[in-house]
């Protein structure tokens, strides 16, 4: 520039000019992989967001999950612990059951049979109230029983007390004896005699009538029994 004599402030005009256009390219190239950079980070970012919001729904998932199971094994612990009390329960009377027949088989074999056919026990249960024969009719359309009765007295009592039976002849009629003994001195002892013969009803029906009921020494008035047999009514004909 100065072999071709250029001013200084020509000169200085002319770098200025060049120099600043070059120093723009590098602003703007260095601006763009700056953004290219940015926009890269930001997209791996975004990528790592999605993968960890993935994971946070997945843990929901999860833990509704086994929220589930915690619930479903907690209700099938509560069915086995109900299966378990109604098996120990069928046990306990299968056992009572065994106990009775032992018994009966032991006094068979001396000689001293004295209990009812399993043919009179299973003969439809009645009082007669006003000159009419009333009994229940139980589940499946079966009539409830002298053997019925005498398992729910023990049943209801055998939980709480010990009980003793036994079974005797008298005028015609069978006499069921029930005793219970409080366990350990807890519970009040009781005494249940129930007489009960076999009768033909006007319609040519067999069956069991309750002559007597008894607690403690006095006799239950029919008032009862009538209110008794209304109660198992509404229970076993449903």
């Amino acid at each position: 520039m100065f072999s071709e004599n250029w001013s200084v402030d020509q000169i200085e005009k002319e770098l200025a000019l060049k120099f600043g256009m070059l120093i723009t390219d590098q602003q703007y190239d260095q601006q763009r992989v700056s953004a290219e950079a940015e926009g890269e980070v930001v997209a791996r970012l975004g990528h790592v967001l999605m993968r960890m919001s993935d994971v946070l729904d997945n843990q929901s998932l999860f833990q509704s999950e086994i929220r589930s199971l915690r619930d479903e094994v907690q209700q099938l612990r509560a069915e086995r612990n109900e299966m378990e009390a109604s098996f120990s329960e069928r046990i306990r009377r299968m056992e009572h059951e065994v106990a009775r027949l032992r018994e009966r088989r032991a006094a068979s074999a001396e000689g001293e049979m004295n209990f009812p056919s399993e043919e009179f026990l299973s003969k439809p249960l009645v009082i007669q109230s006003e000159g009419e024969y009333l009994g229940v009719q139980g589940q499946g359309r079966k009539p409830f029983s002298l053997k019925d009765f005498v398992l729910l007295i023990e049943r209801n009592v055998s939980d709480r007390l010990d009980v003793e039976t036994a079974w005797s002849q008298q005028d015609g009629c069978w006499v069921f004896k029930l005793k219970t003994v409080a366990r350990g001195g807890v519970g009040r002892s009781q005494d249940v005699v129930l007489v009960v013969k076999e009768t033909v009803t006007p319609n040519r029906n067999v069956v069991s009538e309750i002559v007597r009921l008894n607690i403690d020494g006095k006799d239950a008035p029919d008032a009862l029994l009538l209110s008794l047999f209304r109660q198992l009514k509404s229970v076993f004909s449903d």
